[in-house]
């Protein structure tokens, strides 16, 4: 009776791990108590990896904080709608090298916002680019997005998403003041819970026969 365990549970893995790949989802969190008041900008930018033959997209949304929009947005590259800071979200597919959007905006104590991605090089990975593709989140202390604020980064640099070519995800912070935290998606949720019903229902016919 231990058969249907181990291969009922390994299947149900192997598709949360495929949900997985169709797309990620991640809310950053960012303390701004000890600037507000500043105003300042924010940077959010998808970049492809070197080589990269695959479109990623990075969809920027539900921002929320007790600051307010500068009045100011600047975009290069393959980037729509915005700005992020007054509820519209924001495109950004890794089309160019660079793909950028710049708004400007006047701290308040707290911001967050949510960062979902998806594509080919996310869902079939082909491996060929020689880099990976990052999704940046960068603060900065002036309109032109110049002065570095609340990092260590000397580029502004606040944290971010990276995507290797096999599509292996990796998110973090470089400020302390940072939180980055995967979201899980529906179908990922759906997926643990058949998990755990097929996995109780194995163990209570296992009890009565």
């Amino acid at each position: 009776m231990h058969r249907p365990t181990f291969f009922l549970i390994p299947f149900v893995l192997l598709s949360v791990s495929a949900a997985w790949a169709e797309s990620v989802e991640y809310t950053f969190t960012l303390n701004t108590s000890s600037i507000a008041g500043t105003t300042g900008s924010l940077d959010f930018a998808l970049d492809p990896g070197a080589g990269s033959d695959q479109s990623l997209t990075a969809l920027v949304s539900g921002f929320l904080s007790d600051g307010s929009y500068g009045g100011s947005q600047s975009a290069t590259g393959d980037v729509t709608g915005g700005p992020v800071i007054t509820g519209n979200p924001l495109t950004l597919n890794s089309t160019f090298a660079d793909n950028d959007d710049l708004e400007t905006f006047t701290y308040g104590n707290t911001l967050s916002f949510k960062v979902d991605l998806s594509g080919p090089a996310l869902s079939a990975p082909d491996g060929l680019a020689t880099s990976p593709y990052e999704f940046i989140f960068s603060t900065y202390s002036d309109a032109a997005g110049t002065v570095p604020v609340l990092t260590s980064d000397p580029n502004g640099i606040s944290g971010g998403i990276t995507i290797s070519p096999e599509a292996v995800i990796d998110a973090g912070a470089i400020s302390s003041e940072l939180s980055v935290v995967a979201t899980p998606e529906p179908s990922m949720l759906c997926l643990l819970g058949g998990a755990l019903a097929l996995f109780a229902g194995v163990r209570h016919k296992k009890r009565h026969n």
